[in-house]
């Protein structure tokens, strides 16, 4: 607790006066959520804490552009705004439907109102921020920490839990997070990233030393380049089929908006399937992306688990906390193996349909369609990485995890930046 409060009273006094400085430092920790304490009954995080600063710093800095930014927001990303306000009220009612009040408001803060809150200060407090120096920078670094830990198990075992350490089967890294499905679900959206930062560097006539000098254009290349060296790699070691289908999902998407690129995507996209497919010793590959596997029989049961509880419960669904209680009455065995219960249904949707109720999966939708609106001629590497995180969410939960919420939540505000002109260093 000294350290920690060592540490916030440090934070606290960069923020105020570099407040650039404690965005990147935020963003940079990420993984800092899993530094737990209470403050009296409150059970928060370091991460919290350093969210609670930079968004209170930030509020008394910028107070007087909070009405007129809201307006311009709304009048702007109409249909981005009324999802998301749709969505922050079902996560409001999904408390009130939970079993459990206390864990439910515990998830309500740390998934929903914080990171919305945390993008709506960095959103009113843009023109102090450069969008690739402040926000991608310590996000591609945190992915390079992330995943050189995560390569690093893979030779040692340092951290990995005994269960995925010792068992031959199930042989996999997990980084800091004690399930290796974290790896992917936080490394895969970063590589559309990196790749694109490259190809603006090295093949981009319009290469500007993207706004922050020679040296720190050299910088950014420099860390994207190690980045795309570890992350593939990371998510493999980790065994995240999710994530490298996703990786290869923001790619294609890069190289199908790219016209330079687009019909060699589709070729070369179309020669791999017909390898995969048609190739007899890659069967198991075949089954994995079929969901023959025993992993994907298992998502697939549990779809069918999680679609039988929400046609008894299809407006409120589980409520927040509260899935793994109700879903034990239609828990059933798996081929005559019994699984254990999961935390969520691995699939982004029924994921935000049994947490937040149908009224949150509509707001959800509306408001992905207002953010593929907003980026679809302006950033094609947002809509890269947007993709990325939907591909990887059809097998899992990409949202439902501190740092993930956050990150989620950085998406609008590149791409509000980009189509206006936002952040001092437009993300385009």
């Amino acid at each position: 607790m000294l350290l920690i409060t060592l540490y916030t009273l440090l934070f606290t006094f960069l923020t105020w006066h570099r407040f650039s400085h404690g965005v990147f430092l935020l963003f940079l920790l990420l993984p800092t959520y899993l530094l737990r304490f209470s403050l009296g009954p409150l059970p928060v995080t370091l991460l919290e804490v350093m969210i609670w600063i930079v968004c209170i710093i930030g509020l008394l800095k910028h107070a007087r552009h909070i009405e007129e930014s809201i307006m311009t927001l709304f009048r702007k990303h109409t249909l981005f705004t009324i999802g998301t306000t749709l969505f922050l009220i079902a996560a409001t009612i999904s408390v009130f439907t939970a079993l459990d009040l206390r864990a439910a408001a515990g998830e309500w803060k740390a998934f929903y109102i914080e990171p919305f809150v945390l993008f709506l200060i960095l959103y009113v407090s843009r023109d102090q921020l450069e969008a690739k120096t402040d926000i991608i920078l310590p996000l591609m670094l945190c992915g390079i920490a992330t995943a050189g830990l995560a390569i690093y198990q893979h030779f040692t075992g340092w951290m990995v839990p005994f269960a995925f350490w010792e068992n031959d089967e199930t042989y996999r890294v997990t980084a800091w997070y004690g399930f290796p499905n974290g790896v992917g679900l936080f490394l895969a959206s970063l590589v559309p990233l990196a790749i694109y930062e490259v190809w603006q560097k090295i093949f981009s006539s319009q290469n500007d030393d993207w706004g922050v000098g020679r040296v720190g254009s050299w910088i950014l290349c420099t860390v994207a380049i190690l980045l795309l060296c570890t992350a593939p790699l990371a998510v493999f070691y980790a065994k995240s089929t999710g994530g490298l289908i996703g990786i290869a999902a923001g790619i294609g998407t890069l190289l199908l908006l790219n016209k330079r690129t687009r019909w060699p995507a589709v070729i070369l996209g179309i020669a791999c399937l017909g390898i995969v497919f048609l190739t007899p010793q890659l069967q198991g590959v075949r089954h994995e992306l079929l969901l023959q596997d025993r992993s994907g029989q298992i998502r697939v049961h549990i779809w069918k688990e999680t679609t039988a509880l929400l046609k008894d419960r299809p407006l409120l669904g589980a409520g927040l906390a509260s899935y793994d209680e109700r879903i034990a009455p239609y828990h059933t065995t798996v081929n005559g193996e019994g699984i254990e219960i999961f935390h969520h249904p691995h699939n982004i949707f029924l994921t935000i349909w049994v947490n937040l109720g149908l009224l949150g999966l509509v707001g959800f939708i509306i408001l992905l369609g207002g953010l593929y609106i907003n980026t679809w001629r302006t950033s094609p590497v947002l809509i890269a990485v947007l993709t990325t995180l939907l591909v990887t969410g059809l097998v899992d939960s990409p949202y439902i995890k501190n740092d993930l919420a956050i990150f989620f939540w950085i998406i609008p505000l590149l791409a509000i930046a980009t189509s206006y002109g936002s952040l001092e260093n437009k993300y385009t």
